[in-house]
């Protein structure tokens, strides 16, 4: 569910983008979820890329998505890096993963499947047997969490 952009909303994006050094960065828009969130991926000159989560409160919290990735890298995980946040506007910078999934490599063919199997069930055995994250299990938590 992709949310049309408050009209307030670019100029707080582009401001964003350039505390964080990100200004000269092309933006163009990803799939979504089925939140209020949005995603761009930004793009710099020199090819860098990262993906903008833009998370507009008071209908999302980035908080607890911080708190899990936080929790995710303690345990070993691969989580994105964050590269820059601001909690009080909803934004976050990330670490951009690419466009691959364990759907996308099985569909096209282009993986072999035994070990993307393989490597989702360890992370469910090491998930299973870490202690419980601290962060609300919803981004959709109140922004004072």
């Amino acid at each position: 569910m992709t949310l049309p952009l408050h009209p307030n909303r670019p100029a707080e994006i582009e401001d964003f983008l350039a505390r964080t050094g990100w200004g000269d960065a092309r933006r163009s828009l990803l799939a979504g979820d089925a939140s209020f969130r949005r995603y761009d991926r930004v793009v710099k000159p020199d090819g860098r890329r990262a993906v903008l989560m833009d998370a507009p409160p008071p209908m999302e919290n980035v908080r607890p998505f911080i708190g899990m990735d936080r929790y995710l890298c303690r345990l070993g995980l691969s989580a994105p890096t964050l590269l820059a946040a601001d909690t009080d506007l909803g934004f976050l910078l990330l670490e951009d993963l690419g466009d691959d999934s364990f759907t996308s490599l099985l569909r096209d063919g282009t993986a072999d499947p035994v070990p993307l199997y393989e490597t989702a069930i360890d992370v469910l055995v090491d998930l299973r047997g870490a202690p419980a994250p601290a962060a609300p299990a919803s981004s959709t938590a109140a922004a004072t969490s």
